[in-house]
This record gives structure tokens, C-alpha cells and sequence, in this order.
């Protein structure tokens, strides 16, 4: 085994046309490590596009249990909107007794627990509460 100098070069003992085949291939080399770096770059940013796209997609996908949950919700809301019409048109007295007395029931604390749990049970209503700070 050869031992090297402290002053010498490991390249001087090869010739011009070994170096020149050393710089070539170091070049190639370098550009394939360039391409491989771009490919992985175009991959990822497909496989951000992709992951985006599937989450829109999610969320606009619904299970017919939740359908049904939906419409059954927007009925009963519906339905509470309407009895609130429907009494203040026939008396603005009889509508002040009539919420006072649905917010007497909402703000009862049994009744209070039981909403909690119903809004618990529906999960996207829950974090519209949290983001407007209504939940506590």
C-alpha cells in the first residue's frame, strides 16, 4: 500500500485523458443529482395538489345518514323559525311570553346539558360555536 506525501496532489499521477474522464463523469453526475432533485420537487408538489384536492372533495361528500341528519335539523329549525312568525302575527304579546318562555326552557340547565350533548353529537356545528367564541 502506497503511502502519500504530505505535498502531493492524488491526481498527479493520472493522466489528462483520466482526468478529463473524471471531470466528465463528475458532471453527469452532478446532473443527474439536479434532475433527480427537480423530479422529487414536481413529485411533491403533485402530491400537494393531489391531497388538496381530495380534501375539497371530502368535505363535499356526505354519508345518507348525514343527509338525513342535515335535513331533519334544518326542518326542525325551520319549524322554530316558523312558530316564532306565526305567534308574533298573531300578537306581539302572546310572541314576548312565547321567548320568554323558549329561553327560559333553552337556559334551564337540564335542557342546557341535553343541548350541549345534541350539538356535541353534530360535529361541524361544534366547531363553528368554538370559531365564533360561542362555546363555553
Amino acid at each position: 500500500m502506497a503511502t502519500i506525501k504530505k505535498g502531493s496532489e492524488p491526481l498527479d499521477n493520472l493522466s489528462s485523458d483520466e482526468i478529463e474522464n473524471i471531470v466528465r463523469s463528475n458532471d453527469v453526475l452532478d446532473q443527474e443529482n439536479e434532475r433527480f432533485i427537480e423530479e422529487e420537487e414536481i413529485e411533491a408538489q403533485r402530491f400537494s395538489k393531489r391531497k388538496s384536492t381530495k380534501k375539497v372533495l371530502r368535505r363535499l361528500r356526505r354519508t345518507p345518514l348525514e343527509v338525513i341528519n342535515r335535513s331533519l335539523f334544518f326542518i326542525f329549525i325551520g319549524s322554530f323559525i316558523f312558530s316564532f312568525v306565526s305567534v308574533y302575527s298573531i300578537n306581539k304579546w302572546w310572541f314576548i311570553f312565547y321567548v320568554i318562555s323558549a329561553f327560559s326552557c333553552i337556559l334551564y340547565t337540564p335542557n342546557r346539558q341535553a343541548l350541549k350533548e345534541l350539538i356535541a353529537a353534530w360535529p361541524n356545528i361544534e366547531d363553528l360555536l368554538k370559531k365564533r367564541s360561542l362555546w363555553k
